[in-house]
C-alpha cells in the first residue's frame, strides 16, 4: 500500500460495512482504518479484514490522540437510517469526509442540518446512491436521447425478503426507525428517476395488501404514480412481499447475494415519440429508417435493436461500488464535487415523505421543495449544534 492511501473507516459492520469494507481493502488509493460497531460484529469484521476495531467514535477519536495516529481522511456510513445524522455530525467535528449510505437520513429536517453542519467544518459530504454509478443506469442516461421527447416512464422492484434479513436487524420493520419498504429501497428508484428525468412534483400511492402481519409498522411497498416537474408521468409498482425478478438487484448483478437474472427485461420502460427504452437489457424499441412522420404509427413495424452486445461484459465492467470509491476518493482530494449531493439525497428522501402521506391521506400529494426545508439542528448531537452557535442564518 502507498504512502498516499486515504484511511478510510467504516461505520458499521451490519449488511453492508463489509461490502463497502471489502472495496476499500481492495482499492489501490485507500486503506481500511478499521470498523466502528459498538456490537460483536464489528469485532469480528475487524478480524477478518486485520485492521482496528472501535466501539464508538469517540473510543476511535482518543485512540487517535493517544497513539499520535492521524484521524481518518473519511468515513463511510453505514448504520441504520436513523443513527446516520447524528453519527456523521460526530464524524465532521473531527474534519472527517462523509460517504453517508441512503437515505441520508429519516427526514429532510435532519438533512438539512448535516448539510450546513458539514459546510461550515469545511467536510465533504457524498450520499450512497451508489446504483448511479451501474454501468446499466449510465448506459441508460446515455441513451435516453433515442427515445425522442419523453411521455411516460414505468418501473418496478419486486422481490420477497428473506425472514432472516427483518431478524437480525429489528430496526427495518418499523417505519419510525427507518424501516419498511419505501424508505430502504423505492428511494433507491426515486433516485435513479430522479437523476434520469429531473425532479419529481407530484406522488399519488396505493398501499398493497400486507404479507408479514407481524410487522404492522413496515410498509411493504405500493402501488405509485408520479409527475415528474417538466411534465413526464410514471408509475410504479414497490413490493417486498411477492416472488418476482423484476428489480434493480437481480436485473444488474450489482449484489453478489442475490441471483443475477440474465434475461431480464423492462424494470425501467422508457416511453418517447421516437421509441421506447427497456432497462437494464439496453433493447430500444422504435420504427428504424422511416422518415415521413406520417408513417409513424401503429400500422408501420416496431423493431427491437439491442444498444449492447454483451450484457455480462457491461455487468463485469465496473462495480457501482468501486465507482463510488473512487469518486469518494477523488471528492475527498478536491478533485471532483460530490456526484450526489445533500440536496439530491434530500430530494429523495422529500419524494418517499410524500408518497408515505399520500398512503394516509389516499390523495396525492405534493413534494415539498428542498429549498423549503429547514433545518433541525438539535439532530445532530452536539453542543455546537444550535443555529446560534453555528453562525447561519
Amino acid at each position: 500500500m502507498v504512502a498516499s492511501s486515504l484511511q478510510i473507516v467504516v461505520i458499521g459492520a451490519g449488511l453492508i460495512g463489509p461490502r463497502h469494507a471489502q472495496h476499500v481493502h481492495q482499492n489501490p488509493q485507500t486503506q481500511l482504518f478499521g470498523f466502528v460497531d459498538p456490537t460483536p460484529a464489528g469485532a469480528n469484521a475487524a478480524e477478518k479484514f486485520n485492521t482496528r476495531s472501535f466501539k464508538s467514535i469517540k473510543e476511535m477519536i482518543e485512540s487517535c490522540n493517544e497513539t499520535s495516529t492521524p484521524y481518518p481522511d473519511g468515513a463511510i456510513v453505514c448504520t441504520p437510517n436513523s443513527l446516520h445524522i447524528s453519527i456523521a455530525a460526530e464524524l465532521a467535528s473531527h474534519g472527517i469526509h462523509l460517504l453517508v449510505e441512503k437515505p441520508l437520513s429519516s427526514n429532510a429536517e435532519e438533512s438539512k442540518a448535516l448539510k450546513e453542519y458539514t459546510k461550515m467544518k469545511n467536510v465533504k459530504l457524498l450520499v450512497g446512491h451508489h446504483r448511479r454509478f451501474n454501468p446499466f443506469i449510465i448506459e441508460t442516461k446515455k441513451n435516453l436521447k433515442k427515445v425522442g421527447n419523453i411521455v411516460a416512464v414505468q418501473g418496478v422492484w419486486a422481490t420477497r425478503k428473506a425472514d432472516e434479513y427483518y431478524k437480525v436487524s429489528p430496526w427495518r420493520t418499523d417505519i419510525n426507525t427507518g424501516g419498511g419498504a419505501l424508505l430502504i429501497n423505492m428511494v433507491h428508484d426515486i433516485d435513479l428517476l430522479q437523476y434520469l428525468f429531473g425532479p419529481v412534483a407530484r406522488v399519488y400511492a396505493e398501499p398493497l395488501p400486507k404479507e408479514r402481519l407481524e410487522y404492522p409498522n413496515a410498509d411493504e411497498g405500493a402501488a405509485l404514480t408520479l409527475r415528474f416537474k417538466n411534465g413526464v408521468c410514471g408509475t410504479f409498482i414497490c413490493s417486498d412481499s411477492v416472488t418476482s425478478p423484476f428489480n434493480f438487484e437481480a436485473g444488474t448483478g450489482e449484489n453478489p447475494t442475490i441471483p443475477f437474472h440474465e434475461g431480464l427485461e423492462g424494470f425501467y420502460r422508457v416511453f418517447g415519440s421516437e421509441g421506447t427504452l427497456s432497462a437494464p437489457d439496453l433493447n430500444l424499441y422504435h420504427q428504424k429508417g422511416i422518415k415521413n412522420p406520417e408513417d409513424k404509427s401503429w400500422l408501420s413495424p416496431v423493431v427491437k435493436e439491442p444498444l449492447i452486445s454483451n450484457r455480462q461484459q457491461t455487468l463485469h465492467s465496473a462495480l457501482p461500488f468501486d465507482f463510488q470509491l473512487d469518486h469518494f476518493v477523488d471528492v475527498i482530494n478536491k478533485k471532483q464535487e460530490p456526484f450526489c449531493t445533500a440536496d439530491d439525497g434530500m430530494s429523495a428522501l422529500l419524494c418517499i415523505d410524500a408518497l408515505i402521506r399520500s398512503l394516509k391521506s389516499g390523495l396525492p400529494e405534493l413534494v415539498e421543495d428542498v429549498n423549503n426545508i429547514l433545518p433541525n439542528y438539535d439532530s445532530l448531537g452536539l453542543d455546537e449544534g444550535n443555529p446560534a452557535l453555528l453562525k447561519l442564518n
